[in-house]
């Protein structure tokens, strides 16, 4: 005579085999697709990097006392002194000529514009607040402020 006891048997039954595959699948289907697009990422990550840049060139400015432009292109942003053709380049934080920042693939940056500041670290020639635009998937703002040369 055969006896079973179910008691201890021990292991998933196929159902509880089924959701767990099921709810796998469903979270993988959520998630890979916004680990796949990195614009977003990327869009975020450089107009922090830019707005970093900016005070940077402020804080260049203000320690060497002398003017620091920042020339900002469609597809990168250099630091220059001498005037806005950036003959001559300036050093970055480590110390790299030419100290350029370039943009990740599916971003750009507008106004494609050349920012002055003095050996103060004030801007020069600002009209108004600049609008610095990081555009990718979305679009941030990096805002320097037309008195102070607040960057934010």
């Amino acid at each position: 005579m055969m006896t079973s006891n179910r008691g201890s048997s021990r292991g998933f039954t196929m159902v509880e085999l089924i959701l767990v595959i099921i709810i796998a699948g469903v979270l993988a289907g959520v998630a890979v697709p916004r680990m796949l697009g990195r614009t977003g990422f990327d869009t975020r990550g450089f107009a922090d990097q830019l707005a970093a840049t900016v005070r940077f060139a402020q804080k260049l400015a203000v320690a060497q006392h002398t003017d620091v432009y920042v020339r900002l292109t469609a597809s990168d942003a250099m630091l220059c002194y001498v005037d806005a053709t950036c003959a001559t380049l300036a050093p970055g934080p480590g110390g790299e000529k030419p100290y350029t920042v370039s943009v990740p693939s599916g971003v750009a940056i507008s106004p494609a514009t050349t920012l002055h500041f003095d050996a103060g670290g004030r801007p020069v020639n600002l009209a108004a607040r600049l609008d610095i635009q990081v555009n990718g998937s979305g679009t941030h703002h990096v805002f320097v402020e037309q008195e102070t040369g607040y960057v934010h």
